[in-house]
């Protein structure tokens, strides 16, 4: 299993940290439609769960919203209306206002206090980001290595190898590249815990299915069924959903590249 904090970290992302308001999952949002750059982490997708509840309280309160009190606490009636506020209407909120997470910020912020607290070792820091020739990219990496960790950085010799899914242990990743409708998206999934039949994952992500305001964290389990076939011949299973009416395993079949990495230590 992951370590105790990177297990509450986990839960956190799944039940926002919004005091009496329960239940809050966690949106998934992609800076790559806005571009923004030089934004801070929470405003790009790579935030931790209470860097995204922190905005939502500033973003709350500047624009008089009424979802949290002056004091920053988040209010079970809304201040204007009075009306009872729900999980749901935080969501909308969060969407509305691009806050959230997207794949590898999530898989990246878990890992991190994962090896931090197991192997006393920042993979933020440690990962190979960008080479020093091109300083000022190297540069910013330096300073902001988690809002620069993309997928691709995981599929890196210098940062991770490549395993036989049959391998596969807490904190190794599913990496593919390449998939979505265009071919143009890449997209990661975190292993957080693996029995004897089943590998557990984690993940950011939005289905097409669910609209503007039905995506954001998920977890799935991939059931092994054919020990000598591949990842692919495995059942997937998310919300109910399997294999082929299961969105990630179409990503994962659909991916140019599709590999299980574990992190260099």
């Amino acid at each position: 299993m992951l370590s105790p904090k990177a297990q509450k970290l986990l839960n956190d992302y799944f039940h926002l940290p919004l005091g009496e308001v329960k239940d809050v999952r966690c949106p998934y949002f992609n800076n790559a439609r806005l571009k923004q750059r030089a934004q801070l982490r929470v405003l790009i997708g790579k935030g931790t769960p209470n860097e995204i509840v922190e905005e939502a309280k500033i973003i709350s309160i500047q624009y008089h919203a009424g979802l949290f009190d002056k004091a920053g606490h988040c209010c079970l009636h809304n201040e204007h209306t009075g009306k009872k506020v729900n999980s749901d209407e935080i969501r909308k909120f969060l969407i509305d206002h691009n806050l959230g997470v997207e794949c590898s910020g999530f898989v990246t912020q878990i890992l991190r206090v994962n090896f931090q607290e197991t192997k006393n070792v920042d993979i933020a820091r440690k990962f190979f980001i960008v080479s020093p020739r091109y300083f000022f990219r190297w540069f910013i990496s330096l300073l902001r290595p988690v809002e620069n960790i993309s997928v691709r950085r995981y599929i890196d010799n210098r940062n991770t190898k490549k395993i036989d899914w049959s391998e596969t242990q807490t904190g190794d990743v599913i990496v593919m590249l390449e998939t979505g409708p265009n071919n143009k998206h890449n997209h990661i999934l975190l292993i957080t815990d693996k029995t004897v039949d089943t590998i557990f994952y984690a993940h950011a992500r939005a289905w097409s299915s669910e609209g503007k305001y039905g995506h954001g964290v998920a977890k799935g389990i991939i059931k092994i069924s054919d020990k000598n076939g591949s990842l692919l011949n495995q059942s997937w299973e998310e919300l109910g959903f399997i294999n082929e009416k299961n969105e990630t395993w179409l990503e994962a079949k659909n991916a140019k590249i599709l590999e299980v990495r574990r992190i260099l230590i």
